[in-house]
């Protein structure tokens, strides 16, 4: 089982969950239709296949199975008195945690005034920060307890990519001295390398997403998996306490990929 996250692009909340990487399925519909005449198909035309038109974009999905359950969420931390046997414990249900999935199926009405899903990403070491929208969730409840609590959940989810935010210019450097003047790291030459605090919660998860401190330093969220591999970092969401991470010039980052 590996933890990954899904992050609500709006409010920034987490739900981490575990997956079997043996069963992620992606697909891709090619962004093409059947040709049509004025009256509709193209009949009576000696073809083997239907004639097709390019329409552009496309489709890509993902389907994840995922698993929640009440003692895997309660470990590294000390008991409650309820969940210690003296009385009934109030997140016995794993529905409790299964429930934000729920609602990112929910057309929720924006500032806008319009109603649709919110956007989310799935994160999931240093090779999945995908942006999409659940269309479809479904859960096998497991290990009810005497009061017909579920405690173990198996989900699964269908995620549909949508399109990243485009990438912004990076933000030029005052002509100054000091930002011209270039400083040694690590062996190599960058240009005034800054540096940004990775603080962690109680579970050990990062308070700050890659892509978030990729795009406030280069102007570019897609960058964050040359960032996370120049700071020797393997899995995003395990990040250790006091890690501080280093935003070389863009030319030594990009340099780091070969």
């Amino acid at each position: 089982m590996e933890r990954v996250a899904f992050l609500l692009e709006r409010s920034g909340e987490r739900i981490s969950c575990l997956l079997n990487p043996e069963n992620l399925e992606a697909r891709r519909t090619a962004g093409v239709r059947t040709r049509l005449a004025g009256g509709g198909f193209l009949t009576g035309v000696a073809r083997s296949e239907d004639p097709l038109i390019a329409t552009g974009g496309g489709v890509t999905e993902y389907d994840l199975n995922l698993l929640f359950d009440v003692e895997v969420a309660r470990e590294g931390r000390s008991p409650t008195a309820a969940e210690d046997g003296r009385g009934p414990a109030e997140d016995d249900d794993v529905r409790a945690l299964t429930r934000p999935l729920w609602d990112l199926t929910e057309n929720a009405v924006a500032a806008d005034g319009f109603a649709a899903p919110p956007t989310v990403r799935f994160i999931w070491g240093k090779s999945w920060n995908i942006p999409g929208v659940v269309l479809h969730v479904a859960e096998r409840l497991e290990r009810f307890n005497a009061d017909g609590a579920p405690r173990r959940s198996w989900l699964s989810l269908r995620l549909r990519r949508v399109e990243d935010s485009e990438p912004r210019p990076a933000p030029g450097r005052p002509v100054t001295p000091q930002f011209e003047a270039p400083s040694e790291l690590d062996g190599e030459s960058v240009d005034q390398a800054s540096a940004v605090d990775m603080p962690v919660d109680n579970d050990g998860l990062p308070l700050k997403r890659f892509d978030q401190v990729a795009d406030d330093g280069y102007g570019d969220p897609t960058l964050w998996a040359d960032l996370a591999a120049y700071n020797g970092i393997d899995d995003p969401l395990n990040v250790p306490e006091g890690t501080t991470i280093v935003l070389p010039s863009l030319a030594v980052l990009l340099g780091a990929r070969a």
